[in-house]
């Protein structure tokens, strides 16, 4: 899984690289399904090069955690690429990439981190992006068509 300080998990998802791509992009479709550590609180996205993300974090309370960077790769529905700055982490600079694969039955998703130097920087976010694809599958396998049927993404475009 890893070469020194790059982090790669790969996993199959049953839907279209479209329909993964948004629920991996789209603010209101994050808020939905990425539940780990409290929930995201809010989502703001700037997708394009250059443009800047910020994602708030219950982590109980009304305590929160922001995880923020900026978008380095936007080629939808095949790619895109941002940094990643971790309050837990900050002196690290990182680069997550994003790689949507269409297969027979859905997407082959491929996350690769770079730049955990830090050895418990390495597991941290290896179990967090364990976590986070867990729920992506299960949102999109479940309950994502329900709520992205106004909107399109429904079963027809899985």
């Amino acid at each position: 899984m890893s070469e020194n300080d790059t982090l790669e998990i790969v996993r199959e998802i049953h839907a279209k690289p479209e329909t993964v791509f948004k629920a991996l992009t789209n603010s209101g479709d994050l808020a939905r399904w990425w539940t780990g550590i409290g929930g995201i609180k809010q989502a703001e996205i700037d997708l394009r090069v250059g443009g800047r993300y910020r994602f708030e974090f219950r982590i109980g309370g009304d305590a929160s955690i922001v995880m923020q960077g900026e978008y380095r790769v936007v080629d939808p529905p095949r790619r895109f690429a941002m940094t990643w700055i971790s309050p837990k982490h900050p002196t690290l600079q990182t680069l997550v990439t994003f790689e949507l694969e269409p297969i027979a039955g859905g997407t082959r998703v491929t996350i690769t981190h770079e730049g955990l130097s830090d050895p418990q920087a390495f597991r941290d976010h290896e179990q967090g992006w364990l976590a986070a694809l867990t729920l992506l599958i299960s949102w999109l396998a479940v309950a994502g068509p329900m709520f992205s049927r106004s909107g399109g993404g429904g079963p027809e475009d899985r």
